[in-house]
């Protein structure tokens, strides 16, 4: 065989070697490529804390159970397996974990280990944020907070059952009343309650829905604001009479939607401006003038008071 065949074959043996290898290595590319592994709390509050068990998932361990496979935290810490582990972190900081598959192909993703907050007794009990008053029909969001339950409870005294197991409720009453708001969880023996007045929606006004002077709409709201101002403290039903009236003759959106600019300096939503004038100011301040940005549906308005002299 002269040199010119030798090197043919030689080309040849090497272009074979080269394919048997891309044709084992190729289908183990492209199975792995669909691999990933995700990261789980044992508390399930979203953030990967220190002295937390974390669970490390593969989304399909099938794909790698003929291969050797090294979980790396990070941190010095190695585990061999082929499918789930689990880990603890004792220090807080940011690591970057890594699968790797046969030595040779790397699956990363970085973590960040916070300092926890240890949870005390007081963490069970559980607390109820809602509003205070509301309309028959209108849509009120129920909030629980107690960084230790997980099962939530809700009972609105309509139904005389349970009408919601999640942390965040949203119910509609039908008839007006007082309500008592009963919440329980794992961690509570007996409920807590909250009460809210449900009020009647205002029935429409048989006058002309437009209306043609804007002066009738100003004078109107600022003699509302006023009777709000003159109120005393204790007249609960009277001042959400009066903030119920305003809501369902004028505005369209909620409430803490709507922007009051005092003197044209100071900034409120419209539910806190008028609970500041009935329960703070008492019957010290004077509403001298009010302006809108447009008659029907407004979203801001703008206010002119002054404090009266002490004599």
């Amino acid at each position: 065989m002269n040199i010119k065949n030798k090197t043919v074959v030689i080309i040849l043996l090497c272009i074979t070697v080269i394919l048997v290898a891309v044709a084992l290595l190729f289908p183990f590319n492209k199975k792995l490529s669909n691999l990933d592994f995700s990261i789980q709390d044992t508390n399930d509050n979203h953030q990967y804390e220190l002295n937390e068990k974390l669970s490390f998932k593969i989304n399909d361990s099938t794909l790698i159970s003929d291969k050797k496979a090294v979980w790396y935290f990070g941190n010095g810490d190695s585990i061999v397996s082929k499918g789930n582990v689990n880990y603890t972190y004792k220090r807080a900081g940011k690591y970057l974990i890594t699968l790797k598959i046969n030595d040779k192909f790397d699956f990363s993703k970085q973590i960040n280990i916070v300092n926890g907050r240890t949870l005390t007794a007081k963490d069970s009990i559980p607390k109820i944020f809602c509003e205070d008053f509301g309309y028959v029909g209108e849509e009120i969001v129920f909030t629980g907070y107690s960084p230790s339950s997980n099962n939530w409870y809700w009972e609105f005294g309509e139904t005389g059952t349970i009408d919601s197991y999640e942390k965040q409720a949203i119910y509609v009453f039908n008839k007006p009343g007082v309500y008592t708001i009963k919440l329980e969880t794992d961690k509570t023996r007996y409920p807590i309650t909250k009460e809210i007045e449900i009020f009647p929606l205002y029935e429409p006004f048989k006058e002309p829905e437009v209306i043609d002077s804007a002066g009738i709409v100003l004078n109107d709201i600022k003699k509302r604001l006023q009777i709000i101002a003159n109120l005393g403290a204790s007249d609960t039903r009277a001042y959400k009479e009066q903030v119920n009236y305003i809501k369902n003759k004028y505005i369209c959106n909620n409430l803490s939607d709507v922007v009051v600019v005092v003197n044209e300096e100071k900034y409120n939503d419209f539910l806190s401006y008028c609970q500041g004038l009935h329960y703070l100011d008492g019957n010290a301040t004077i509403i001298q003038e009010v302006k809108l940005d447009t008659i029907k549906c407004f979203k801001q308005i703008n206010v002119t008071q002054k404090t009266k002299k002490a004599k």
